[in-house]
C-alpha cells in the first residue's frame, strides 16, 4: 500500500519525532488512525459523544483557570496532599451535613 502524505504533514511527524514525543514517525501515524478511530466511534454513539464534549468541555475550563491565573501552587508534594486532605475533609463534613438534615 502506498500513502501519500502532504509536506504540511511531513514537517509535523519530523517535528514531533525530533522533539521526542514519539519515537518514530509510524508511531506518530498509528497514533493518528487510532483518534481518528476514536473520533469516528463517538460520532457514531452518542454517549461517547457526550462524553467527549464533557471532558473537553472541563479541559477548556482548565486551559482558561490557568491562562487566567486560577491555581494554587505547590511547593512541596506533602503541601499537595495536605490540600487535598483538607478538600475531602470539607466535603465529607458537608455531605454528612446533608445526610443529617435528610434524615433529620
Amino acid at each position: 500500500m502506498e500513502i501519500n502524505v502532504s509536506e504540511k504533514y511531513l514537517d509535523h511527524i519530523r517535528r514531533v519525532v525530533d522533539s521526542g514525543r514519539y519515537p518514530s514517525a509510524d508511531a506518530v501515524i498509528a497514533r493518528a488512525l487510532a483518534l481518528l478511530e476514536e473520533r469516528d466511534l463517538a460520532d457514531t454513539d452518542p454517549a461517547i459523544e457526550k462524553e467527549l464534549a464533557e471532558i473537553r468541555s472541563k479541559v477548556m475550563q482548565g486551559v482558561d483557570d490557568l491562562r487566567n491565573g486560577r491555581f494554587t501552587k505547590y511547593e512541596t508534594a506533602a503541601e499537595l496532599v495536605a490540600d487535598i486532605s483538607q478538600f475531602g475533609r470539607e466535603r465529607r463534613n458537608r455531605e454528612a451535613a446533608r445526610n443529617e438534615a435528610f434524615v433529620g
